[in-house]
């Protein structure tokens, strides 16, 4: 028992700790921490949903390696049959965006990120089966990416490789002679001189460099899926997400507006695209300026044919790149219709355009004047200029140990 002096000047240290901007869990009793994640599966194993703040205390838990694998896998797999609520997608998503590494993008950044290639069983399975009906699709964000730098808006997005069949957005930017190996500066100084950067996963240190083992050993989705497109390290307050189900769209817009994003747009399309489509409705999820509201598009509304899915079918890195290429050089076609109406509603809720069919106009020009493929040839120019110097520096380092 502490004495009633000791007492106080524990609550002391606690406070003072707290203004300093330490994080609280450092507070906590190890033995304490320890239990977080066994108590929640306790509950989530009832179907009882866990507040923000148990999230953030077991996410921290997972982060900083205090739970054990077998309990983590537990928890993911009971959450994911339980249903994650927006409070507990919020809480963990807090976690990893203030333990990452975080790059200075400037106002107004737009993130096109998506729940990209993953390592789940489930969700190779089902790609796999989609390959096999022709279903896959071409990288259709990071060609809108380009589109959307091209007319003036800040673009930072963050991808990963993929687990073959699949073509992540890091392997098709590879492709198109984009260099990865970017420290922080460089990207900041990417996308201030380019309006354009990716980032690529290896080079974001968020804690969960260790649970790509567990997701590819329990193979289902889970909630690692849903957080993927939500860490991007930029901190973009503008975003258009696509996901895999129409149940999630307000779900993860409640999440968007939960962590501070001004304004976004949750998508769902038909023929379970995580884009706006071209081959039939797309659901919506809006948010702008702490306001939600969901409505449905069709390509028709917007003066474009209705399209087949085939007409939209990716294939490897090579061939996504040149189908990409092909849409940047002004091709006409389904696939630059798909790029474009994604671009339209980017530049829509980026407050460029009134509305989609003026989003359209800007995205078609972009392409038209060459603006949108001189973002790829100034990335192209920039990245690899910049691996150079990194090269050029490591070389003269490695002289200069060397022994006379």
């Amino acid at each position: 028992m502490f004495r009633r002096s000791e007492k106080f000047a524990h609550h002391e240290l606690h406070v003072r700790l707290l203004r300093r901007g330490q994080e609280e869990d450092d507070l906590i009793p190890h033995e304490r921490r320890k239990k977080m994640i066994k108590e929640a599966i306790g509950k989530v194993v009832l179907k009882r949903d866990l507040t923000e703040r148990e999230m953030e205390e077991v996410m921290k838990e997972i982060t900083t390696r205090s739970a054990s694998d077998d309990q983590i896998a537990s928890f993911v797999t009971a959450l994911r049959m339980k249903g994650e609520t927006p409070e507990e997608i919020t809480g963990a998503a807090r976690v990893i965006r203030d333990k990452g590494s975080r790059i200075n993008m400037g106002d107004n950044a737009v993130s096109l990120d998506r729940e990209e290639i993953t390592v789940e069983r489930e969700t190779i399975l089902s790609t796999a089966k989609e390959l096999a009906e022709g279903t896959n699709i071409f990288n259709v964000s990071t060609a809108t990416a380009f589109v959307v730098a091209g007319g003036g808006l800040k673009v930072a997005k963050y991808g990963r490789r993929s687990y073959s069949p699949l073509c992540g957005c890091a392997d098709v930017i590879e492709s198109l002679g984009i260099n990865l190996d970017m420290t922080s500066t460089q990207l900041e100084r990417c996308i201030k001189e380019v309006g354009i950067c990716f980032l690529y996963e290896p080079s974001v240190q968020n804690g969960l460099e260790h649970i790509t083992t567990i997701r590819r050993k329990i193979g289902i989705r889970t909630i690692f899926n849903l957080l993927d497109p939500l860490i991007n390290p930029a901190g973009a307050t503008i975003q258009v997400l696509g996901v895999y189900e129409p149940s999630l769209t307000e779900r993860m817009a409640m999440v968007l507006k939960n962590l501070g994003i001004k304004r976004a747009l949750v998508v769902y399309g038909e023929d379970t695209l995580d884009e706006i489509t071209i081959t039939g409705k797309t659901k919506i999820t809006e948010v702008r300026e702490g306001a939600m509201k969901s409505y449905f598009i069709a390509p028709e509304e917007l003066g474009m044919k209705r399209r087949e899915i085939s007409e939209i079918k990716g294939g490897t890195k090579k061939e996504n790149a040149e189908m990409i290429l092909g849409i940047l050089k002004g091709g006409q076609g389904a696939r630059r219709d798909i790029t474009v109406l994604n671009a339209a509603a980017t530049f829509m809720i980026a407050g460029r355009a009134k509305d989609f069919n003026e989003g359209i106009e800007l995205a078609n020009r972009s392409i038209d004047s060459g603006e949108a493929l001189n973002t790829l040839h100034r990335a192209v120019k920039f990245t690899n200029a910049e691996l150079r110097f990194l090269r050029n520096k490591y070389e003269t380092e490695t002289e200069q140990d060397q022994p006379s």
